[in-house]
């Protein structure tokens, strides 16, 4: 009988102590959850309601535009992190722990990636924008995408790491896909790294007069793969990124000023005088265009058929129409103003005087 009593005693005793270990065990359990939660909010209202009147401070606005960022993950990353720190309380068989732990992961990681690709794109954004440079913000606007996605790879590539997957197949994977995809991509790469070289060299932007080759035309767009042209005869020449850069380009928009010389030959019947009035002559026609500056004008050769003057002068603008129009004037004003004066060009001619006409004075 007294073993019997012993016996239901000893099992009493031990179902007590399954008991107070299952409420110790529900009860640490409990404790945890509250405190990772209330961390959890305290963060989230420092974040919104706190530290915001201290960055407000500062004179930009990237480390208010952070801490909203961090507020809007801090409440999701907290559980997930509360989640995996009571994950040994919850008994769970060691198939469901399993796919439980990498559910976890898998979460935290996609909070953690999108925190970094919105912070590191407002960054950027920022950057090329304090730069002043339109080109290098819409650099950074079309890299975006495949910023975004590199980071996806890095943080996926962590991930599985983490999860015991062995790297070395991946990256066996990996390498001879890359030799691939870079075979395949070969061109448009090429195409991108010479739109990244005319964004950040800028030999020419949109709206300027250029010549490549055989093709002069004014900028219109560049984009990623291609820079579309309009020539002056009205149609739109694409030419390919690589072939710009890899060619010589003029870009008359970057002159502060055009210099205009040229040659100009009256006949041999023009008198001494009349040839020292033309360099003056051709000066008064020159300072009396709005966008033209005189250098100089000398008689410098007794040519063939012609007495030849060296003419120079300036056009200070950058517009080819409004030079052309300037040079038109001044050629205009020069042939009115030889007209009254008397003066002929020279023109390509042979004189040819005969032997009974050369004693009376006489050329035919």
């Amino acid at each position: 009988m007294s073993e019997e009593v012993l016996a239901s005693s000893h099992q009493a005793l031990h179902n007590s102590a399954l008991t107070t270990a299952e409420g110790m065990g529900l009860g640490e359990l409990l404790i945890k959850i509250l405190i990772g939660i209330a961390a959890t909010l305290v963060l989230s209202f420092l974040c919104r309601k706190i530290f915001p009147r201290f960055t407000k401070r500062s004179k930009t606005n990237f480390d208010d535009f952070v801490l909203n960022a961090l507020a809007d993950s801090i409440i999701p990353f907290g559980i997930v992190v509360v989640l995996i720190l009571t994950q040994k309380e919850l008994g769970l068989p060691i198939n469901v722990e399993r796919a439980y732990d990498t559910a976890l992961r898998l979460v935290g990681t996609i909070v953690l990636i999108r925190f970094v690709n919105r912070v590191g794109a407002r960054f950027l954004t920022g950057v090329a924008r304090r730069s002043g440079a339109e080109d290098l913000e819409h650099l950074f606007q079309s890299l975006l995408p495949l910023l975004r996605a590199v980071i996806w790879g890095i943080g996926t590539l962590v991930l599985l790491q983490s999860l015991g997957v062995k790297m070395t197949v991946i990256w066996g994977l990996l390498s001879a896909g890359g030799i691939g995809i870079g075979l395949a991509l070969k061109e448009p790469a090429q195409e991108l790294f010479a739109y990244m070289m005319i964004l950040l060299d800028k030999p020419f932007t949109v709206g300027q007069f250029i010549s490549v080759g055989s093709t002069s035309a004014t900028v219109e767009r560049i984009g990623v793969r291609s820079t579309h042209l309009r020539s002056l005869r009205g149609e739109q020449v694409v030419m390919s990124n690589s072939t710009l850069t890899g060619s010589t380009i003029l870009n008359f928009a970057e002159m502060a000023q055009r210099r205009m010389i040229y040659s100009i030959g009256v006949t041999y019947d023009t008198t001494v005088d009349q040839m020292k009035s033309i360099p003056t002559m051709i000066q008064t026609i020159i300072d009396s265009q709005k966008h033209s500056t005189f250098n100089r004008c000398h008689f410098t050769e007794f040519a063939d058929s012609s007495l030849n003057f060296e003419l120079v002068y300036y056009i200070d603008t950058r517009d080819f129409t409004v030079a052309l129009n300037d040079q038109q004037a001044i050629n205009l004003a020069i042939m009115d103003a030889f007209a009254r004066a008397g003066i002929e060009f020279a023109f390509p001619s042979q004189t040819l005087y005969l032997e009974g006409d050369s004693l009376t004075g006489k050329a035919s």
